[in-house]
């Protein structure tokens, strides 16, 4: 790493080691709006006739109420895997004292 940071420090300046540069790539399809809005539905009552949510169920409502254009089961399990939390983690967030 040092010597990346020399090495850039050399050929680009001061700014060109202390700072990345802008990073290349598709921006994110969904934001944290889209994102808030399929943790919330998939915290409501399930349709009728399920007992539960499905990753499945949760795509075809988020597109059929115009949270989003199009989404993928597995986008859907990706976004809701990110929001919770482990239960199982020593450091979960309950005070000691």
């Amino acid at each position: 790493m040092a010597q990346s940071t020399r090495k850039r420090l050399v050929l680009g300046g001061l700014e060109a080691a202390l700072f990345d540069a802008p990073h290349t790539g598709r921006p994110a399809k969904f934001d944290g709006k889209d994102r808030a809005a399929i943790t919330a539905l998939a915290c409501s009552e399930a349709p009728e006739g399920h007992a539960r949510w499905s990753i499945r169920l949760l795509a075809e409502k988020a597109v059929e109420l115009n949270v989003v254009d199009g989404i993928a089961p597995s986008t859907v399990l990706y976004m809701l895997k990110k929001t919770r939390s482990s239960r199982t983690a020593k450091d979960n967030g309950v005070s000691r004292g």
